[in-house]
């Protein structure tokens, strides 16, 4: 199997969903899920990488999407509020447990949430799969509880199952309280953890082809349209901080997280992924964006085409 189509292979692999009071009764670890044929992939074992550029970041993590190769680390198993980016996790349990064409009604439990929002409006009808991508492109909060109490009756049902698909992915230092990833006490995951997370999304077909939009327009019930626009300064192609080759994922922010972001890109059929939790809005684009193209072996990285 070439490496460009490692991605798309894999992704076949999941097994299908028990639909019960335990959702995911014995799905396998990200090991089981990520191990197509690495022929044509094994130059990563002796890739030489010079040192890191540097991150500010409390904790972080740059590894290879297929092998799970770690090119660099710091504070990766520090327990750490990760904010927006356990949608990642949201979104798995989503599209492992419910069929996307299921319809959802928004009530006054999912509007009653804190920014960002849609905003959603108590009555207003969307598929999940709609609903999925406000989670993710836009990082709608009212759409994360929506999408939470759809699949599994409540919120807090539904964070349980995050927990339970969390450690079955091998994510053993994360426990998860809420859909949104807005602060909750109890509630906490590690940079290593969370790229589990990510190599788990990237195999997911569905969570791929979402995260790795700039931009979306959906229309609401009433006609209207909804132009989303990515949180993920790398993916949209107005910023100066623009990546032509990022494929994903996923933004976050919270006073007590701070600055988060799962980023991911490939280049020549390399996929990598970055890790960066506890950084600041005035650097996480710039040393996110370094990393990336570091890991590629892309010095000096390529100047955006946007």
């Amino acid at each position: 199997m070439k490496r460009r189509t490692l991605l798309s292979h894999a992704a076949l692999a999941l097994p299908g969903v028990a639909f019960a009071a335990s959702p995911f009764p014995s799905r396998p670890a990200v090991e089981d899920l990520l191990a197509p044929d690495q022929d044509g992939y094994q130059d990563w074992k002796i890739l030489r990488l010079p040192p890191a550029p540097p991150t500010t970041a409390k904790s972080c993590m740059v590894l290879d999407a297929v092998t799970g190769t770690v090119f660099f680390e710091r504070n990766a198993d520090e327990r750490r509020p990760v904010a927006s980016t356990q949608k990642l996790v949201s979104a798995i349990v989503c599209t492992e447990s419910t069929p996307l064409e299921r319809v959802a009604t928004v009530t006054p439990f999912d509007t009653a949430v804190e920014p960002h929002k849609m905003p959603l409006v108590v009555g207003e009808q969307y598929p999940l799969r709609t609903l999925l991508q406000v989670m993710l492109i836009e990082s709608c909060n009212d759409a994360a509880r929506c999408v939470a109490r759809t699949c599994a009756g409540s919120e807090d049902r539904f964070a349980e199952w995050m927990t339970k698909r969390a450690f079955q992915l091998g994510m053993k230092n994360s426990q998860f309280r809420n859909a949104s990833g807005l602060p909750a006490e109890g509630q906490y995951s590690t940079a290593r953890d969370m790229s589990r997370a990510a190599r788990a999304a990237l195999y997911n077909p569905t969570i791929r082809g979402i995260v790795g939009q700039g931009e979306l327009t959906v229309t609401r019930p009433d006609g209207r349209v909804k132009k989303l626009q990515s949180t993920n300064y790398l993916l949209r192609r107005s910023s100066s901080f623009h990546l032509p080759i990022c494929t994903g994922m996923k933004t976050g922010f919270t006073n007590a997280a701070g600055k988060c972001l799962v980023s991911s890109a490939t280049y020549r059929g390399r996929s990598v992924i970055c890790i960066m939790l506890g950084s600041s809005s005035k650097v996480i684009w710039k040393e996110s964006r370094n990393l990336l193209n570091w890991s590629l072996g892309l010095t000096p990285p390529p100047k955006s085409s946007g």
